[in-house]
């Protein structure tokens, strides 16, 4: 089904008598308004490095991939305005800082490794740079964050890391499909894991011009990038590696800008002794000729570890060819139905559209007639999130469920990954054409597994309750 709305919108103007009591205002200085309140007013020290640290310098710092360090106060100074322009922005915009877009007035909202800031923290942001951004009493900065050596993973030292073959890609040339030899993982035993991180590792990234909003950002569109059992045949450029073999073996795919999976603690993902990581890339020319390769980063379980729910999590795709987006549009919408034929747990909610993409929301329709909006969230082609639930807030979903999701795609100029809006856009894997994928990770569990799940939560619910009321 395919809807296109149409919605103009206008900028609130001010009426002369606002102006006029604008004009007459005293001068604001950050003193006075110092003194207007009872709170003190915010420092870089105090208030803003703490937010910083947890939200921001995981890619913001020396060494990352962010295009600035905001690490120290002469690093962030310079920036204050922008910062607070960033991170005020409503929790869609395709463009807020950090790149986390849940919409936080529907829908769950207990995310693993969730970094988006809360209304009181965006508020601090503001005071402090509007009060002239102030460094404050040194004695009030948190020590620095021991980031790890190396190549500074989000989540700090991996156990293992694993390098694709390096390839080079042309600077104007048509989107590259195509597979790369494969890469021996080096394991002796069988492992469950953790957590994934994969980079993208540009050789030459002096010659690379970084421009905002133009998906000049990474060579890479996706990276399907699996495990095979030893006794697979080894894949090569000329020969792919076969079938991708039990549903527990590693299995992810990597898109442009996507953050580290924190798989749910009661999955278990499988990285086999002997085995070998397979690449399957979509790659994006940037304008400039650049050599790179994957580094496919593990945290694993310990060992003796054993999952609750054996299986890499099946991915609900809702693809359809059947896409009509009209040119200088704002807000054309799209809907796709599947039904659920059995129970199952949504581990992840990962929108995935194209250049044009703004916004997707997922709604469970459930076999008792009742409807829940699961989650919303705001899309941006140069970050594309995965976003994992909360083991005890991941949806669980009874067998014939239907799920209904929307998504929405502006081409017109408001966008900048948008390349020319003046032209129809359809279908197609061009990161400049669009597609209609909701890649969330669904886990098919047994009936009695069902019933087991839904009586802890309510136990769980239960407690909450009695907690609220004491």
């Amino acid at each position: 089904m395919q809807t296109i709305t149409n919605r103009r919108l206008s900028l609130p103007a001010l009426t002369l008598a606002g102006l006029a009591l604008l004009a007459s205002a005293p001068p604001w200085t950050p003193d006075a308004a110092a003194q207007t309140g009872s709170q003190p007013a915010a420092t870089f020290t105090r208030d803003v490095a703490p937010i910083l640290q947890r939200s921001c310098q995981a890619c913001h710092r020396p060494g990352s991939i962010a295009p600035m360090s905001l690490v120290t106060y002469e690093e962030v100074r310079p920036w204050a305005r922008a910062i607070r322009d960033k991170t005020s922005r409503p929790d869609n915009d395709p463009d807020r800082m950090p790149p986390w877009f849940i919409e936080k007035n529907i829908g769950i909202q207990r995310f693993k490794e969730d970094i988006s800031l809360s209304p009181q923290e965006i508020e601090t942001i503001a005071a402090w740079a509007d009060g002239g951004a102030p460094r404050g009493d040194p004695a009030d900065l948190p020590p620095a964050i021991a980031w790890p050596g190396g190549k500074d993973w989000s989540f700090g030292e991996p156990d293992l890391v694993v390098s694709s073959p390096e390839h080079t890609l042309e600077a104007v040339a048509a989107d590259w499909y195509g597979l790369l030899d494969g890469s021996p993982t080096g394991l002796t035993e069988d492992r469950w894991v953790k957590a994934v991180e994969v980079r993208e590792v540009l050789l030459d990234e002096a010659t690379v011009e970084r421009k905002s909003g133009d998906l000049n950002l990474f060579v890479v569109h996706h990276a399907v990038i699996s495990a095979r059992e030893r006794s697979e045949e080894i894949q090569t450029q000329s020969r792919p590696g076969g079938a991708r073999g039990p549903t527990d073996l590693f299995m992810v795919v990597h898109e442009v800008g996507q953050n580290a999976t924190h798989y749910p603690e009661a999955l278990g993902v499988r990285l086999p002794a002997g085995s070998s990581l397979n690449w399957d890339l979509h790659l994006h020319s940037i304008g400039v000729e650049v050599p790179f390769r994957i580094d496919v980063a593990f945290k694993f379980h310990p060992r003796g570890w054993e999952p609750k729910y054996s299986g890499r999590g099946g991915i609900i795709s809702y693809l359809t060819f059947d896409i009509d987006i009209p040119p200088e549009e704002p807000n054309a919408k799209m809907e796709g139905m599947q039904l659920v034929t059995q129970p199952g747990i949504l581990m992840t909610f990962e929108p995935h559209l194209h250049s044009s993409g703004k916004r997707m929301c997922i709604e469970a329709m459930y076999p008792s007639g009742l409807s829940e909006m699961l989650n919303c969230a705001g899309y941006n082609h140069n970050w594309v999130k995965v976003y994992v639930y909360d083991e005890d807030h991941a949806p669980l979903l009874p067998a014939n469920t239907l799920l209904r999701v929307t998504a929405w795609y502006d081409n017109t100029l408001n966008n900048p990954r948008v390349v020319d809006p003046r032209n129809w856009k359809g279908y197609g894997n061009r990161s400049t054409d669009d597609m209609f994928l909701n890649l969330s990770r669904f886990v098919p569990i047994t009936e009695e597994q069902y019933q087991e799940e839904l009586a802890r939560r309510q136990e769980l619910e239960r407690a909450r309750l009695t907690q609220d009321n004491d």
